[in-house]
């Protein structure tokens, strides 16, 4: 079989669309449901996911996991493709998710890839670091 081409249903264009809106937040499958829904659009929870995973093949859309309760949260990629500009901070009080811009970390990263390091090379896609929000410090 050849590659897979982009397939424009409405439902998909109206899950990207929301996702667009949305463009610096993180989604789950629910709450692109519950959004869609309050719109009065009429669709099934399996449709959202099949149409995710093709936005996320087809390099539209970041999948990640933040954890093993919340399940998978997606994210329109926007102007920066498939080059992510910042990597994501989950507080571990409040369980937001926040975007921590990718200079700030950009030493090191290149420490794990670079010749200093492992030559391990991290998926900013998929990269996670835990700690306690700006919000959260600012109420202690």
């Amino acid at each position: 079989m050849g590659a897979r081409t982009s397939y424009k249903s409405k439902h998909r264009e109206q899950i990207l669309a929301i996702l667009q809106e949305n463009e610096k937040e993180h989604m789950t499958a629910g709450q692109i449901l519950d959004e869609l829904r309050a719109r009065g659009i009429a669709i099934g929870v399996a449709t959202i996911y099949r149409q995710l995973d093709r936005l996320v093949e087809e390099g539209a859309v970041n999948k990640y996991m933040v954890d093993a309760v919340t399940g998978a949260c997606y994210e329109f990629k926007g102007e920066h493709g498939g080059e992510s500009a910042y990597v994501h901070g989950k507080c571990e009080k409040c369980g937001k998710v926040v975007h921590i811009e990718r200079r700030s970390v950009e030493a090191a990263m290149q420490s794990l890839s670079g010749s200093e390091g492992s030559g391990f090379e991290l998926d900013c896609t998929r990269t996670l670091f835990y700690g306690i929000c700006g919000d959260c410090r600012r109420h202690k």
